[in-house]
């Protein structure tokens, strides 16, 4: 599967899902709702997951919190949807509440964030992105801007803002940045922790970067929200970002698209939040007992700031 933006410019080649004589009750939990992209994923997955394309959507946030998360699903199982689609909020722990869905003969779609179970038959299909992916052709860009700027630094000081510890997202996005930055051998890692993927966190840890008077060159951001809670700090502190501090996120939303086209950001790695429409074509496939790929990836793109001018206009997140 791949995904074309909903009304975005981009084709796409997804049929709409037709409509069954029987409504398909569909329990859908998200992780949370604290950055732009989760809300604009929650709006897609209700404009497309409706009883016209025949599914009844029960939709509920976990508001961050596994726990409440789990308690979530086990609720689903328990009301008897017919499919339950969640967001997990962290890859690990979710091998029990599978089992209990699988034995309830109730099919699965995970979204976004990839689960570990050991166990592949426990979820019917993944959509989402490829977080590494994503990590190496962010670094890679990089790489090259760095060459392109002509310094003559042996290193360059990274601050890495993670995403929410032990979700693929942060999973994949750390691990291709910190592999092709180690292979290029000129950048070091002065900083690194969690933002959580919200703008306080990227505020957060911007003035730590400050108050421990690190000297970055660059700042890598798991999420678009934590990189303009970072620019925040930066200018309230005289820095010039995008300038005096390369910054690379990820995510594309319109506020970072903005900050490209005002030269605060350099580059943004999109991850595609407008996946309701293959949700709900995965919903009727696998209703209709037709088979489907395990993983279906989105379609995403890397946007340089000096292409932002051109496609702001078009983002609707």
């Amino acid at each position: 599967m791949a995904c074309g933006k909903e009304d975005s410019g981009r084709k796409d080649n997804s049929s709409e899902p037709s409509k069954s004589s029987r409504l398909v009750t569909v329990g859908y939990v998200q992780s949370g709702t604290g950055s732009a992209w989760s809300l604009a994923n929650v709006e897609s997955i209700k404009q497309n997951c409706t009883e016209e394309n025949g599914i009844n959507l029960i939709y509920e946030c976990a508001e961050d919190d596994f726990d409440t998360q789990l308690s979530i699903v086990h609720s689903f199982i328990e009301q008897k949807v017919d499919l339950i689609s969640f967001t997990p909020i962290v890859s690990e722990g979710w091998e029990d509440v599978l089992k209990e869905a699988k034995e309830a003969g109730i099919p699965v779609i995970i979204m976004d964030r990839m689960v570990e179970t050991g166990d592949d038959t426990l979820f019917n299909c993944w959509i989402g992105s490829n977080f590494l992916l994503e990590g190496y052709k962010a670094a890679d860009w990089l790489i090259d801007y760095m060459k392109s700027l002509g310094s003559k630094k042996d290193k360059f000081n990274v601050a890495l803002f993670q995403g929410a510890l032990g979700s693929s997202a942060e999973v994949g996005r750390t691990q291709g940045v910190e592999e092709m930055l180690k292979t290029a051998g000129n950048f070091r890692f002065v900083y690194k922790e969690t933002g959580n993927f919200n703008r306080a966190g990227g505020i957060n840890n911007m003035e730590k970067v400050l108050r421990q008077k690190l000297d970055i060159d660059v700042l890598i951001a798991e999420n678009d929200d934590m990189a303009l809670g970072a620019i925040e700090v930066m200018e309230k502190n005289g820095i010039k970002p995008g300038k005096d501090i390369v910054i690379v996120s990820f995510d594309g939303i319109h506020d970072a698209f903005q900050a490209m086209v005002d030269g605060k950001i350099n580059c943004v790695m999109e991850c595609n939040p407008l996946t309701g429409k293959l949700l709900a074509n995965a919903v009727k496939t696998v209703m209709d007992g037709n088979p489907i790929s395990k993983k279906n990836y989105v379609l995403e793109e890397l946007f340089p700031a000096d292409t932002a001018a051109d496609y702001i206009d078009n983002r609707k997140y």
